[in-house]
């Protein structure tokens, strides 16, 4: 190493040096978990009295090798491999750290640039496999009627859980105009749509005992479509805007998690789920 020992050298004076800091803060989770010695799941009930909820094994892994974490996950790592964790907690706990960093990121955990990359950070049998409940709205709703199979499915809704899916209507204007903002031939998306919905009703739905049907609710709505929502057990929502001129899976995706019943996006998407729910058409 050239320079004098000891040496502090400025860094504002090296004009091209540009640290890539979202690599910085991927590293220091990594090693604050393997300096305590922690498997993923170990590491993230290590976080939870911290940050306030439990954040999954697949979650930790996409801090430390694909997205940025959040301030808050970055300082609850630093006080855990100090020692400074509560020794018990509860999952809606929230300390000062946590109410502090929830004011700023506004309950968003995780942020991918398109939703392939979401879904290969966080396949869909990871988020859905364990839920109780699965409320979506949006266009065609591939993520669950395409990435995630019937037979999974009607195997979630014949262990207690319970499906809302709000389709955007395959025979109204809304879904026309999208086909003709994102290029495709008329009946592109109107086609796709129809087929997902007959997908849950005829090989989810029908399929299920007679008791267990209205657990499955599937309606259709004819607005502008301006987001595709998830949200899983009242905890977590996966959200993504629907951009001008692009498709779906190239729009940015969101991760949420409530934090508060009445601040950040999460109790904002759920609002924005239930109005469009209530001025569906039942299927």
């Amino acid at each position: 190493m050239s320079g004098e020992p000891g040496k502090i050298i400025d860094l504002n004076t090296r004009k091209r040096f540009k640290p890539d800091v979202g690599a910085l803060a991927r590293e220091q989770v990594s090693q604050a978990r393997q300096r305590l010695g922690l498997s993923r799941p170990d590491f993230a009930e290590r976080l939870e009295p911290l940050i306030g909820w439990l954040p999954s094994p697949e979650v930790i892994e996409s801090w430390e090798t694909a997205v940025v974490p959040p301030g808050d996950v970055l300082m609850a790592a630093n006080l855990a491999m100090h020692g400074s964790v509560p020794v018990q907690s509860s999952r809606h706990e929230t300390d000062l750290i946590g109410q502090a960093m929830a004011d700023r990121f506004a309950d968003v955990t995780a942020v991918f640039a398109t939703r392939s990359e979401f879904v290969s950070a966080m396949p869909p049998h990871r988020l859905f496999d364990q839920a109780t409940e699965i409320r979506a709205a949006g266009l065609s709703l591939n993520i669950l009627c395409q990435n995630y199979t019937d037979s999974r499915l009607r195997d979630l809704v014949q262990g207690g859980t319970r499906l809302k899916f709000l389709f955007l209507d395959p025979a109204g204007t809304a879904i026309a105009q999208r086909e003709q903002e994102e290029g495709y031939p008329p009946g592109h998306l109107s086609s796709l749509t129809e087929l997902n919905i007959q997908t849950v009703m005829y090989r989810v739905r029908d399929r299920l005992p007679v008791d267990l049907r209205p657990n499955v609710e599937i309606a259709t709505y004819d607005e502008t479509v301006r987001f595709n929502i998830i949200m899983i057990d009242s905890d977590v929502a996966v959200v993504q805007p629907y951009l001008p001129e692009a498709r779906g899976i190239d729009s940015p995706t969101l991760v949420l998690n409530r934090r508060s019943s009445v601040a950040g996006l999460y109790p904002m998407f759920e609002q924005v789920f239930n109005v469009l729910w209530e001025r569906g058409q039942p299927l």
